[in-house]
């Protein structure tokens, strides 16, 4: 059972990674889409707006939760408890501490993609 909740977190983990590095590319993509003819502009607002769309609520968003369903999760089935408070278990204290600043960085892009569907980007 370990293994397979394992590989699931690691999979939701690379998912929910490359709609983070991807969706600023399509921001950026988005905003270069301003300095086109307003026929193109329209064109690539829309289709920019659909990719950008499917990314983060079809991908993104799915994949960050079922992250943190499975972290947790896996952390119960190894017995976190006496991991965290071992020696040892000071690499997964620094790891959570990241895993903040990451799901920080996880709203930051919620936020503009906010401001962008408002139509203020």
């Amino acid at each position: 059972m370990y293994l397979y909740v394992k590989a699931l977190h690691i999979i939701f983990i690379v998912t929910w990674f490359s709609g983070m590095f991807y969706i600023p590319r399509l921001f950026i993509y988005n905003t270069e889409a301003g300095d086109k003819s307003e026929v193109e502009k329209g064109i690539l607002r829309r289709h920019f707006g659909v990719m950008i769309s499917r990314l983060w609520y079809g991908i993104t968003w799915p994949s960050a939760i079922l992250t943190l369903m499975f972290g947790p999760w896996l952390m119960f089935v190894e017995g976190w408890n006496r991991v965290l408070f071992q020696e040892a278990g000071q690499w997964l204290l620094i790891k959570l501490i990241f895993v903040f600043f990451l799901y920080g960085y996880f709203f930051f892009f919620a936020q503009n993609l906010q401001t962008a569907a408002a139509g203020h980007f």
